[in-house]
């Protein structure tokens, strides 16, 4: 059993022979001229098997045979002349001869394109029926497939719906079920703060600071912000607290505002910040830090500090690049030290605390710099101050416009004023008396050249 691209030249044409084909090219020709007639009898050729009988045969044989055929078929015609003129066979003209084997040529010829002809129409009927026999296979087999697709399609379809269907519901639960939780914790922080204990003013977390109009109201303000949010505070206790920390002259702003505004928080806000805010004193705060300079017993960082405060509260609600530049400008022109001024100036920097570090810097190295004086210890017995101020003022009393002393009303015996000699009664000599005088003159003398 061998295929079509298997068969011999002798059995392809033995195959074209028994289908009236002709026998005659290559192999390959007679293969594809095979091809076609088994294609058009509709035998599939990938599984058509050839019968392999008499391998053996030759195509001389085949040519024998067909040689043999047609000199029978050349004989007849001969033979059929032959019994119309018999007794005539050896002078039969050979034109007449040719003539018949010619004629019988043609008729041979024609009879074979008729049977080649009855043969192709048959082939296309044959072709055609199996063409639409194949369509019609291969429609049904496609209908199949996709009645087959379909329902595929619609079965996976239907459980992806079942699929959705049965997410739905479970998210359907959990949502209900988160519901149920979040009115659960609204119940429980509902009932926390119906039932929470009340915050007491006067036992805070943190103290409330107090206010009586010395300190800067901002700062006040930020502290008490601080500390009520510290303390949860409510808004009325936020008002309670502000209003009972109010002592001195801030708490008789309270006696010049509404009932409104006096248990209002931010009505009471807005009268404080009315009588003790700083933007109605922003002018004032500008001509402060124009004419603050460092005074003589202050420190570089107080002074920084102050002009700080002070830049904050003129121009605080400036940029903070412009804050900066006017804090560095007012903190270097109102530095007292010249070397530490001009030094600071010279280096300059990009932000005021990096200026006053600067400064602190150059101040402390100058300070290290400067050359110590050693001084002897001197010791320089004074009077008594009260003593001294009496001496002069009597000094002073025997003194005349003309800056002489006058001798009236001296005792020349005791040397004390306010008596003579004649009326003294101290029994000292009047060696004793000179001696002393000459002292008092002397201590004057002494005390100037001291001074």
């Amino acid at each position: 059993m061998v295929k079509i691209q298997d068969l011999t030249i002798p059995l392809l044409k033995r195959e074209l022979a028994k289908r009236g084909l002709s026998t005659t090219g290559n192999k390959a020709e007679l293969q594809s001229r095979l091809r076609e007639a088994m294609e058009v009898e509709g035998i599939d050729l990938n599984q058509y098997e050839f019968h392999r009988e008499d391998e053996d045969v030759s195509l001389k044989d085949i040519d024998k045979e067909e040689a043999d055929g047609s000199v029978k078929e050349l004989e007849s015609p001969s033979s059929k002349i032959q019994e119309k003129a018999p007794g005539s066979s050896k002078g039969i003209d050979m034109n007449m001869l040719l003539t018949a084997i010619s004629q019988n040529m043609s008729q041979m010829m024609a009879a074979q394109e008729a049977s080649i002809s009855q043969k192709l129409d048959a082939q296309d009927t044959k072709m055609n029926a199996s063409i639409a026999q194949n369509m019609s296979e291969m429609r049904a087999s496609i209908s199949q497939k996709m009645d087959a697709q379909n329902a595929n399609i619609a079965s996976q379809m239907a459980q992806i719906q079942q699929d959705l269907l049965r997410n739905n519901a479970e998210l359907k639960e959990r949502q209900d079920l988160i519901e149920t939780k979040v009115n659960a914790l609204e119940s429980r922080v509902r009932e926390l703060q119906l039932n929470r204990p009340t915050a007491s003013v006067n036992a805070p977390k943190v103290k409330t600071p107090s206010f009586d109009g010395k300190i800067p109201f901002q700062v006040f303000k930020l502290q008490f912000e601080k500390t009520a949010e510290t303390n949860n505070w409510s808004i009325e206790e936020k008002s309670a607290a502000l209003f009972v920390a109010l002592e001195g002259p801030a708490a008789e702003l309270l006696q010049t505002i509404s009932v409104n505004e006096r248990n209002d928080y931010d009505g009471l806000m807005r009268a404080l910040e009315r009588r003790y805010g700083s933007e109605h004193r922003r002018q004032i705060y500008q001509m402060e830090l124009e004419k603050r300079d460092q005074k003589s017993n202050e420190s570089l960082q107080e002074y920084a500090s102050e002009v700080e405060r002070l830049a904050h509260l003129a121009i605080g609600d400036t940029s903070g690049e412009h804050l900066e530049r006017v804090k560095i400008q007012r903190f270097i022109s109102g530095i007292k030290d010249v070397y530490t001024k001009r030094e600071t100036y010279a280096n300059p920097k990009l932000t005021f605390a990096e200026t006053v570090a600067y400064a602190q810097t150059r101040e402390t190295a100058a300070l290290i710099s400067r050359p110590s004086y050693k001084v002897n210890k001197v010791e320089v017995e004074t009077p008594d101050v009260m003593t001294e101020i009496l001496r002069t003022l009597k000094s002073l009393e025997g003194m005349n416009r003309s800056g002489f002393k006058t001798q009236a009303g001296k005792c020349f015996k005791c040397g004390k004023p306010g008596h003579y000699a004649r009326e003294c009664k101290t029994s000292s000599s009047r060696q004793e008396v000179q001696r002393k005088r000459k002292a008092e003159e002397d201590e004057p003398s002494t005390s100037q050249s001291l001074n």
